[in-house]
């Protein structure tokens, strides 16, 4: 089987590249870019979400540590306040969410 010539692979090369540049769009499209946005601020909500949990669990922990240190308690104090504090982590976690209250439209 002979090989095509030069000539002949530079045609069908530019006759290919004619045909997509037809069919390519002219813009790339806007939402690529509004998707990455998107992404990105779902990503900080999601962080954001998770250290407040965290810390409210750790505050309740260390409340309660101390609480049964001092008052001699142990592991009552711990007990209660690490679970108050868990409590507080999903009320914060539930508002961060926009999933509380239902907020006041605002009409732009």
């Amino acid at each position: 089987m002979a090989e095509p010539s030069k000539d002949d692979l530079d045609r069908r090369r530019a006759a290919l590249e004619a045909k997509l540049e037809k069919l390519r769009p002219g813009e790339p499209a806007p939402t690529s870019s509004l998707k990455s946005e998107a992404g990105g601020k779902a990503m900080g909500q999601a962080m954001r979400i998770s250290a407040e949990f965290v810390a409210g669990l750790a505050v309740g922990a260390a409340l309660g540590y101390g609480a049964d240190r001092l008052l001699g308690t142990s592991p009552w104090g711990f007990i209660l306040l690490f679970l108050l504090g868990f409590a507080a982590s999903i009320v914060n976690a539930v508002r961060a969410a926009g999933l509380g209250k239902p907020q006041p439209r605002r009409d732009t």
